[in-house]
């Protein structure tokens, strides 16, 4: 009896994974033996855990952020899944710091996390759109609406270099601990996110060494949980509208005012053009009901229709067991063009449009206690559409919403079709008739196919001592495509005249030419990615916990270039990456971040650099002077940080240090007895052997509080960047001197800024929970240095103390009200000015306004105020929610959009506001036809906005009957995107986000698109 107790007692080796009430891990979580605290381990980061214990023991498991719970032990079972409740004050969320993850009560860096199921509010097929106005940090710009080409542009933490080349400014993107190409980011499907995140400040960023000096995006997809099988199913479908459409006025109102600009001008608007602009003429377009003879055309109106439908499907099975956890995901994206459907005896689709599939299958295996191994497969598939747009005119093919708005496409021009259904047009005009566009000139078509594998295993290391673990991981990945096109350059249009008769307008071209098929491949590019990670947690007498970690990577990047003889191009990038932090009594934490990378787009013997980074924190709230002293304050921490990062993406030819030649073959010299010309060989480029990474010194401090039962979260964090070594070209060395100068790392830039997140969430009574929260970002830069020339005449035409993308011009003073008022002023560099006219400052006061007064006017593209603000509530199975953003401190350029009487664009109603006597104390414009058209601060306006972004409202059934047919839960609910924007453009008719201060680039690109969806999900 006796030896049968002894028996009972001999402790054996348990395993188990400590969840939370969602199944999602709940990691490093202390599972202790009751009664002796000496044996504890900590669980890892899949909720794992293996401890030595007696099947009378009881199991104590505790962790920041959820309630204590037990578990005992019995003889019979060797695995425990242990669930632990919440205790709502989100301390205990993970977040993934670089290579490991750690509880938000140690983070010490400045980092910003949204989960995916937040994402999924916005009915969107790029999921950046998605992420606008949700947190701190972020600033973006969605510059165009087309379908598959939407994805708004990431700055995190603003701009801090004022490079433009190779993508410097881009994040490094990291998906399930892997890099990934911020090309590609759009096309990652919502549902598969877990969490998305943000790294700003050096402490989370320096891990990534020499690609971290941009931010880094840090996704987590989602992954099976221990249950039964969970199928999820949803159903979008959506409309498109344009946000803002340009309003042109009819032939009447254009032409009267362009006969007033040709008065203007001193010209005789009766000969001008063939006496279009005469009033007789004018009078005709007024009067007439020919349509065929004096048209009116509003070109917006024959090729956009109202509504342009989207949607999508998707499907997922999760669940498993101990052994093994899965996630299966398939999703289906189609977004139609806004062009209108257009009759076509060819089997062509010459609309936008986006076609997307997206596999992935995330696999967990427990191979032993101690062994576990992940398989993650990705798979997406897209198919992006756009019509080919041919035009006659030099230079090339328009966009199609340049040549609508432009003055080769006037509404008077000519008719759409002519009385016998032939396309009309204009014999001498540059522009095709854009309707025939659509049925005739047929497609240009872009396949791409992504692959990704991820295979990774953790082995538990506790035989050579606890909280020790070896992971390894191996991804590759390839992007590949095709493009297929079936096109036709022109197409047959005539001219009706007066008599009845048609003239081509190609004399050469009669009869419709036959399509023509062409096909090329997209250079495959192929990423293989290597990790080897050793890691170590561990807790001491429960107030000392350990967490660190070192890996070693290796990136090939290897484009195979298609064309015969040429060679692959292979990029590799290798680091050394560690991370340690230490916390005592969850009160003082400090950290130590390190990275020694580099790659080989440098010098041998330069290709290195270290990277280091400190940080540390102070959990106030848990100090006895407060804790449980001040009952409203539940955590209160301070953190701060400072570090060095980089970025190798400095120029968009890489391997500077290498000499170039270039061979021309039309300079040639003639050899031999019969002259044959032999190509030239000369230097293209002389080498910079000591060429560099850019670097970026970054100062953050930051505080978190919670106060009133957590019911508000404040988060506050300011920042000091200093970025260095920017790549430029020396600007102090005189042309004249005949030396080709190479880029140099001379340049720097500074940014600072502040970060502020504020939340209140409720619950009242047992049903009603309510929530508001809102963000603000503020990040300005300045050129500190950039080499170039101090300008004696003027000092103020310089960039250096000017921010990112300053824009130059004249100070506008207004409109010349007198000719005694322009007679009596500074002498100005126009010629011909009239009463109406803009009058510029003479800023240095030399009696004459000419380009030495040129200076620093307006805001730069990229907004350095950045805001969001959402609330909503839950009460039983309803839900609202909205969100509203918004962006200050950008301005546009209108001079060249608002231009008229050229090929710039057509009268609008703000031309109806040009100067005149009559008009002087209202007028919004300068008179027509005057010398005006120079960058000034006139035609700067204000790019600032608040956009109701987003609005998602649903019901949620969970009855009996339905769980009696299968059906867990059913939801039904509608969003919407950009319903509505306020802002100060609106008489331009210019969406404020659609440029970054180009105002032709804004009237180009594909309109910004509001969305209205209707959706359901059930879940079985």
């Amino acid at each position: 009896m006796t030896g049968s107790i002894l028996q009972a007692q001999v402790a054996k080796t348990i395993t188990g994974r400590v969840v939370n009430e969602n199944g999602d891990p709940v990691i490093y979580a202390t599972v202790t033996i009751q009664n002796n605290k000496s044996a504890h381990v900590l669980t890892s980061e899949d909720g794992s855990f293996v401890i030595q214990a007696a099947p009378s023991n009881v199991l104590e498991i505790s962790s920041v952020g959820y309630k204590p719970t037990t578990a005992k032990i019995t003889a019979a079972t060797t695995y425990y899944l242990i669930k632990m409740e919440s205790d709502k004050s989100e301390l205990g969320e993970v977040i993934v710091t670089g290579f490991q993850k750690q509880k938000k009560i140690t983070i010490t860096g400045a980092i910003s996390t949204i989960s995916g199921q937040e994402l999924q509010q916005s009915p969107s097929a790029s999921f950046q759109n998605a992420l606008v106005g949700r947190l701190p940090g972020i600033f973006q710009q969605q510059v165009t609406g087309q379908p598959g080409k939407d994805a708004a542009n990431i700055f995190i933490r603003g701009v801090s270099t004022y490079a433009t080349t190779g993508g410097i400014n881009n994040p490094l993107v990291i998906v399930d601990n892997m890099e990934f190409d911020y090309d590609k980011l759009s096309q990652i499907d919502v549902n598969e996110i877990e969490s998305f995140s943000i790294l700003k400040d050096a402490a989370s960023t320096a891990v990534y060494g020499i690609r971290g000096a941009n931010g880094v995006i840090v996704i987590t997809t989602r992954r099976g949980k221990e249950s039964k099988p969970v199928i999820n199913v949803t159903i979008n479908n959506g409309l498109q509208s344009p946000t803002v459409l340009r309003k042109p006025l009819g032939s009447y109102e254009s032409l009267s005012l362009i006969r007033e600009q040709l008065v203007q001008q001193g010209k005789n608007p009766d000969t001008e053009d063939g006496g279009i602009y005469s009033i007789s003429s004018i009078d005709s377009f007024r009067l007439s009901t020919d349509k065929y003879r004096y048209p009116s055309v509003n070109w917006y109106d024959q090729l956009i229709k109202k509504y342009a439908r989207q949607h999508n499907q998707s499907i997922d099975l999760s669940g498993g067991n101990n052994l093994m956890r899965y996630f299966l995901t398939l999703s289906h994206w189609y977004q139609d063009g806004i062009l209108k459907d257009v009759d076509k005896a060819e089997p062509f689709n010459s609309n936008y449009y986006l076609r997307r599939y997206n596999v992935r299958s995330n696999l967990d295996f427990t191979i032993t206690k101690t062994l576990t191994l992940k398989t993650d497969l990705r798979a997406n598939f897209s198919e992006i559409n756009e019509p080919n747009l041919p035009d006659v005119m030099t230079g090339g093919a328009w966009p199609m919403w340049r040549r609508i708005t432009s003055g080769v496409l006037t509404p008077w021009l000519y008719p759409v079709t002519n009385p016998d259904g032939s396309y009309a047009g204009k014999i001498g005009n540059y522009s095709l008739n854009p309707v025939g566009i659509l049925q005739y000139a047929g497609y240009s078509r872009e396949f791409n196919n992504d692959f990704n594998i991820n295979i990774s295993g953790n082995q538990k290391l506790h035989f050579i001592t606890k909280g020790l673990e070896l992971g390894g991981a191996l991804s590759f990945s390839q992007n590949s495509g095709f493009t297929r096109s079936l096109t036709r350059g022109r197409f047959p249009t005539y001219v009706y005249n007066s008599d009845g008769s048609y003239t081509p307008v190609f004399s050469d071209l009669t009869r419709l030419q036959p399509l023509t098929r062409s096909a090329g491949y997209l250079r495959p590019v192929r990423k293989l990615n290597k990790q080897l990670q050793l890691s170590y947690n561990r807790i001491f007498s429960s107030l000392h916990t350990v967490s660190a970690n070192i890996v070693a990577m290796e990136i090939i990047n290897r484009t195979i270039n298609s064309s015969s003889g040429q060679p692959n191009r292979t990029e590799v990038y290798k680091g050394i990456n560690g991370q340690f932090v230490y916390t005592y009594d969850n009160r003082y934490i400090v950290g130590y971040t390190a990275s020694y990378s580099g790659t080989d787009k440098f010098k041998s013997g330069q290709k290195f650099g270290y990277f280091p980074a400190y940080s540390a924190g102070w959990v106030v709230s848990e100090e006895h002077f407060l804790k449980n002293k001040i009952p409203f304050i539940n955590f209160l921490k301070f953190r701060g940080s400072y570090g060095v990062t980089g970025t190798d993406k400095i120029a968009a030819t890489d391997y500077l240090y290498v000499e170039r030649y270039s061979r021309s073959s039309g300079n040639t010299y003639l050899f031999g007895e019969v002259p044959s010309g032999i190509a030239t060989i000369s230097p293209a480029s002389i080498a910079n052997e000591s060429i560099t990474w850019e670097k970026k010194r970054s100062y953050n401090i930051g505080m978190d509080l919670r106060v009133w039962k957590d019911r508000l979260n404040i988060v506050v964090d300011r920042f000091d960047e200093l970025r260095y070594d920017i790549l430029s070209t020396r600007g102090t060395v005189p042309t004249y001197a005949s030396i080709e100068l190479t880029p140099t790392n001379i340049g720097k830039v500074s940014n600072k800024g502040w970060e502020a997140e504020v939340k209140y969430n409720q619950t009242i009574g047992k049903e009603l929970n309510i929530f508001v929260s809102g963000n603000l970002s503020i990040a300005k830069n300045i050129i500190v240095f950039r080499d170039e020339p101090l300008n004696l005449r003027n000092a103020l035409n310089m960039v250096t103390g000017n921010p990112v993308g300053q824009l130059f011009g004249y100070r506008s003073l207004g409109f010349f009200q007198t000719q005694e008022e322009i007679d009596n002023g500074p002498k100005d560099f126009r010629t011909g000015l009239k009463p109406g006219d803009l009058k510029y400052a003479d800023v240095n006061n030399d009696g004459e306004v000419n380009d030495m007064d040129i200076v620093p006017i307006g805001l730069p593209g990229v907004p350095p105020y950045t805001y969001g603000f959402s609330a909503g509530f839950r009460y039983k199975g309803m839900d609202l929610s909205i969100l509203f953003q918004g962006a200050e401190g950008s301005n546009l350029w209108s001079n060249t959009m608002l231009q008229i009487g050229n090929v710039n664009g057509t009268p609008m109603e703000i031309h109806q506001q040009s100067w005149t006597p009559e008009k002087a104390g209202s007028a919004k414009m300068p008179r027509l036809g005057g010398p005006n058209w120079d960058n000034s601060s006139f035609w700067l306006k204000d790019a600032g906005y608040l956009r109701l972004k987003n609005v998602e409202m649903g019901y949620t059934l969970t009855s009996v009957w339905l769980k009696k047919m299968g059906v867990k839960s059913f939801r039904i609910f509608g969003n919407g995107q950009n319903l509505l924007t306020w802002f100060k453009l609106q008489i331009y008719d210019v969406d404020p986000e659609s440029s970054s201060s180009s105002g032709t680039a804004a009237f180009q690109d594909y309109p910004q698109m509001k969305v209205v969806n209707l959706g359901l999900r059930a879940t079985f």
